[in-house]
């Protein structure tokens, strides 16, 4: 059956009657208005409001950013900032100083903070977004390591070298991942340096160093010429000429890596302004040697402090750390028959702790790590003595080793080391630092090679005490023709045991030549690329560990173990209200009724609570991972 149509009458009834029915009895009748509006819904107040970077907010951050600036642009001033690979000469890209106000004040809209209130992370996310999104070419400053990417700009595939090369620091989890599209991907962030190794940590710090390098271009001026039209060189016409902007250097260092000098030439000076010294010498490098990578660190420490370098050493009589004939290897204690110099270990004194933390700044790091380094390892070096050529750089050929060593990929190693000389040698007298597969800085034609070089030496009657053939009179033979450092007191020198990509330099080859007039103390530090075995966070061979636990062989110790403990104040005894931990003599903090203070020490360390500068009561460490004391 067919349902009959609805008059049109009804239909509009139907219409019209509950609308106006809705307008009589509604609350919220709407204003007649010509404008046509949308209704805005505003979230619950207990609700985030999300942040979509619109005009106002990206007003505030433009005016933050103009604040900063001082309302002006200070880039104006360069030709350019020139961006290097680290480690590297030559710049892999620049970007042009009119371009760099526009290119970072554009990348300052992918972030919710104001640019003044930005962390050293923050800002380097800012910079290596700024950087590879607007101011680079996509095609620049990639790259170099055969790692795949899901990323085709050349900044963002070097500076996040992806899971399988790059190294987990201690700050690893504060890093500020870079937006790199609208689709949310993003990638690590590279950390930048001055030439001098100054790490870059704030815009302000970025406008000063701009400011900087115009002063240096004013104060030493050159000229940029237009080059002549080949067609008026007839008619006599000079080329324009003015005075050449500056550049700025900025070295990029990808995330998980460390910093690491570019040296051009040997006698290059590098003036390291941000290293303060007691009495404000001047910490500068000279470099020596090019490859490998070795530098001469003029004023790095003074006499009063080599002194007591030497004399720490022979008040420490804990068997870990006291003087003894000197082991190699990277677990135990192994002595090695090429290898006679004596040596011993100074981690907490105030004066290690002076020299390390000074060692981290000449570096480029910005702040001190002790998982970073060994102990200061101070050398004894009588008449004779010696040690064989070798590599600081620790190998492990079986594959053996719970520690994962490889520091291309994800390990940690040795990458730098600072030497340390506490006494005067002359030419002649032997115990300089050797680097036995590099010449000296002279003509070829003036290297001798190690047959003629043993036919002289014998000759000379200098090496009598030795015997012909051995190892030790070939190493003086190389000494006296190959790079070597001679020893006086209060001397430091610097070099690298690694690439910039982390793998080894095989050129660092190096030895301690035999004495042959007096005695030589020397000590070494050794720098990490990342933290070491035996502190948190240090990578391992994770197969290696499960079948050392599963077949129940403990992990062996390399060097002297790290052992953690804490002393605690519980005011039970009033004589110790005001008291102080104290490392042997050296103040280490306050330990008044209340207080805990813990520490990384080693078997055999003497700790003394002190009261009005009097010793109360003395604490020596045991074998215990964990120790805990109370007065």
């Amino acid at each position: 059956m067919t349902t009959p149509a609805l008059s049109w009458k009804v239909v509009s009834a139907c219409i019209v009657v509950p609308f106006i029915i809705g307008l009589i009895f509604s609350s919220n009748l709407i204003p007649a208005t010509t404008n046509t509006e949308k209704e805005i819904i505003e979230p619950p107040a207990s609700a985030p409001k999300i942040d979509m970077g619109g005009p106002t907010q990206r007003g505030l951050k433009n005016e933050a950013f103009d604040k900063v600036l001082g309302h002006q642009d200070p880039f104006a001033n360069l030709a350019s900032i020139q961006i290097h690979r680290n480690g590297q000469v030559d710049p892999c890209g620049s970007s042009a100083g009119s371009s760099i106000y526009e290119g970072l004040k554009t990348a300052l809209q992918s972030y919710n903070e104001e640019v003044q209130s930005f962390s050293k992370y923050e800002f380097e996310s800012w910079m290596t977004k700024s950087l590879g999104s607007n101011l680079l070419e996509d095609d620049v400053c990639e790259s170099e390591e055969k790692v795949h990417y899901n990323i085709d700009q050349g900044l963002f595939t070097y500076c996040d070298m992806t899971t399988t090369h790059t190294t987990i620091q201690p700050d690893h989890d504060s890093l500020v991942p870079v937006p790199i599209d609208d689709g949310g991907s993003e990638i690590l962030p590279c950390h930048f340096h001055t030439r001098e190794g100054l790490r870059v940590s704030s815009l302000q710090q970025l406008v000063q160093l701009t400011k900087d390098a115009a002063e240096v271009a004013i104060q030493y001026p050159e000229q940029v010429c237009t080059e002549s039209n080949p067609q008026d060189a007839g008619e006599g016409i000079e080329p324009v000429c003015v005075e050449k902007k500056a550049d700025l250097h900025l070295y990029a260092v990808p995330a998980g890596r460390v910093y690491m000098f570019a040296p051009k030439f040997v006698g290059e000076v590098f003036e390291l302004k941000h290293v303060k010294l007691p009495g404000n010498l001047p910490v500068r490098l000279e470099v020596m040697s090019l490859k490998p990578r070795v530098f001469d660190v003029i004023n790095f420490f003074d006499r009063s402090e080599s002194d007591a370098v030497v004399n720490t050493a022979l008040k420490e009589t804990s068997e870990s750390h006291r003087i003894k004939r000197s082991s190699t290897g990277a677990s135990g204690y192994n002595v090695n028959s090429q290898r006679t110099s004596e040596n011993g270990f100074d981690t907490h004194s105030k004066n290690a702790m002076t020299i390390k933390k000074r060692s981290f700044e000449v570096l480029g790091f910005d702040e001190y790590n002790d998982g970073h380094s060994d102990g200061l390892q101070v050398l004894r070096y009588n008449k004779t003595t010696a040690y064989i050529p070798h590599l600081d750089f620790i190998e492990d050929p079986t594959g053996k080793e719970e520690h994962n060593y490889d520091s291309a990929g994800v390990g940690s190693n040795r990458f730098a080391t600072i030497l340390l000389y506490m006494t005067d040698l002359s030419e002649g007298d032997g115990g300089e630092t050797v680097f036995t597969d590099t010449w000296p800085n002279q003509p070829p034609e003036k290297n001798i090679e190690i047959d003629v070089a043993l036919k002289q030496l014998r000759n000379s009657g200098d090496a009598s005490m030795l015997e012909q053939g051995s190892w030790q009179e070939k190493m003086v033979a190389q000494c006296r023709t190959k790079l070597a450092v001679i020893p006086h007191s209060a001397r430091a020198v610097l070099f690298y045991s690694q690439y910039p990509n982390g793998e080894p330099d095989k050129d660092s080859l190096h030895g301690g030549c035999p004495v042959l007039k007096k005695e030589k103390w020397a000590a070494n530090l050794w720098v990490w690329n990342a933290p070491r075995g035996g502190f948190p966070g240090a990578p391992v061979n994770e197969d290696v560990v499960a079948q050392n636990r599963e077949n129940n062989v403990a992990a062996d110790p390399t060097g002297p173990q790290q052992l953690h403990a804490t002393f605690s104040n519980t005011g039970i005894d009033p004589a110790f209200a005001t008291a102080s931990l104290n490392f042997q003599d050296t103040f280490w903090g306050n330990l008044g009724t209340g207080d805990t203070l813990s520490v990384n020490t080693y078997e055999g360390h003497k700790w003394n609570i002190m009261v009005d500068g009097k010793v109360k009561r003395t604490i020596v460490i045991d074998t215990e991972p964990n120790q805990s004391y109370e007065v």
